[in-house]
C-alpha cells in the first residue's frame, strides 16, 4: 500500500509500511492488540471477537510494520456511506513515532476512495488518542456513561466521535 519513513527527533527512524491486511495477519493483530491495550478497561478484543469480524465481508484491516515486524493495525467496517474505526492499535515501543497518524490518514483516504461520507468512532473518555482523533476532524457526537470498567472499579465513559469527509 505505502511505505514512509518516519523522523525522529534528530535522526531517521526504520521507515513504516501501511498494507491491506486479512485473516492470515490474526496472529500479528493479536500481539499488537495484547501489548497496547491495558486489561484493566477491557478494550482489547480477544482472537474469537477479533476473527469475527476480520471474516465479515465489509471488514478492513491495515497492518502497519517495520522492518517486517507489525508494530500497529486499524480494523474498520463499512455501511453503505458510513464507516466505523472499530479498533486501531500501535504496539507501546512504537508510539509516539507518527504510526496511529499514518493508519487513521489511510483508513480515512480509503473511506474516501468507497465514496463514505461520515467516520465514527468510540473511545474510553480519558485516552490520549482524543488528541490524534481531533487532528483529522472528529468531533464528539455521544456519550455513553460508565461504559468501561477500571481499576479499582472506577467508570469510564466511552465517547462517541464523527468526522465528514470531504470528497
Amino acid at each position: 500500500m505505502a511505505s514512509r519513513q518516519i523522523l525522529g527527533d534528530d535522526h531517521a527512524i526504520e521507515p513504516v509500511e501501511i498494507r491491506a491486511g486479512d485473516l492470515s495477519d490474526l496472529s500479528d493483530v493479536m500481539t499488537v492488540m495484547e501489548r497496547a491495550f491495558p486489561k484493566t478497561y477491557g478494550e482489547g478484543w480477544n482472537h474469537h471477537q477479533c476473527r469475527s469480524m476480520l471474516v465479515m465481508p465489509t471488514a478492513k484491516l491495515l497492518i502497519a510494520s517495520q522492518g517486517g515486524v507489525a508494530c500497529g493495525f486499524a480494523i474498520s467496517r463499512q455501511a453503505a456511506d458510513e464507516e466505523e474505526l472499530l479498533m486501531i492499535a500501535v504496539s507501546p515501543d512504537s508510539q509516539g513515532k507518527g504510526i496511529g497518524y499514518l493508519l487513521l490518514e489511510h483508513v480515512l483516504q480509503a473511506a474516501r476512495a468507497d465514496d463514505v461520507v461520515f467516520v465514527f468512532l468510540e473511545m474510553r473518555a480519558d485516552n490520549p488518542a482524543e488528541k490524534l482523533y481531533k487532528k483529522f476532524g472528529f468531533r464528539q457526537i455521544g456519550i455513553r456513561k460508565a461504559y468501561y470498567t477500571g481499576p479499582d472499579m472506577e467508570k469510564f465513559d466511552a465517547i462517541t466521535y464523527k468526522t465528514v469527509l470531504t470528497i
